[in-house]
């Protein structure tokens, strides 16, 4: 009887305690899963907190446990949105036998997983709702600087090339500020499109080319100072 107490009591310690690590990640995913289904449709303002708690099964209590503001839980969906596009086009090192050939790479892979018309809907919903919601602009920030980094250990890996040895700016000192710039140049410009309107679809197809006139004026910059 005192072992089958004792099991008892343990069992009600595991339903009081903390859930499991495994358990507590399928609740988050749940709840940023709802939340951006939710933001997309009718955007931040229009959805409340008790409407995600029901479309992710969870209670109000442990969204706020885990998110304390609506804008809270945007920034944790506009972060697991960068790491599956950091994913999509980090995971292997670009091919090419000339460094404009894995920028040139590198550059398409970014922009093919970005202007996915998902990833689209929720950047043109993040510049809808940043009047409403400032703290907004300190997401895109945070995401930007985030982007610099990640396409920084993949800039590292192309520049590790005797081409890219010979490029000043592609040194550890001045990678983030190298990155930031190939962002600007070569992502920027379709991206600023697809956010302002244009056909997703239609950009998608002039990847190629518009990353084959960005990509040389880029090294030539880097290469001229």
């Amino acid at each position: 009887m005192e072992t089958g107490a004792k099991a008892t009591r343990a069992e009600m310690a595991v339903r009081m305690g903390r859930p499991p690590k495994d358990l507590a990640a399928e609740v988050d995913e749940r709840i940023l899963a709802a939340a951006r289904e939710l933001f997309l449709a009718r955007g931040l303002e229009s959805v409340s907190v008790e409407e995600i708690a029901r479309h992710a099964r969870a209670s109000k209590g442990t969204i706020y446990a885990r998110f304390p503001t609506k804008e809270a839980l945007f920034g944790a969906i506009a972060t697991r949105n960068a790491a599956k596009v950091r994913e999509g086009y980090g995971s292997e090192s670009p091919s090419g036998g000339t460094i404009e050939e894995r920028l040139s790479n590198l550059g398409s892979g970014i922009l093919e997983h970005l202007l996915a018309d998902d990833n689209v809907n929720f950047m043109r919903l993040s510049v809808s709702e940043a009047r409403r919601f400032p703290d907004l602009a300190k997401v895109g920030r945070t995401m930007r600087e985030r982007g610099a980094q990640n396409a920084a250990v993949v800039l590292k890996d192309v520049a590790q090339s005797k081409q890219g040895k010979a490029d000043l700016a592609f040194s550890p000192e001045r990678l983030i500020t190298a990155s930031q710039f190939f962002l600007d140049l070569v992502v920027g410009p379709l991206l600023m499109r697809a956010v302002f309107g244009e056909d997703p679809k239609l950009l998608r197809a002039h990847i190629r080319a518009h990353v084959a006139e960005s990509v040389p004026f880029f090294l030539a910059a880097c290469r001229n100072g």
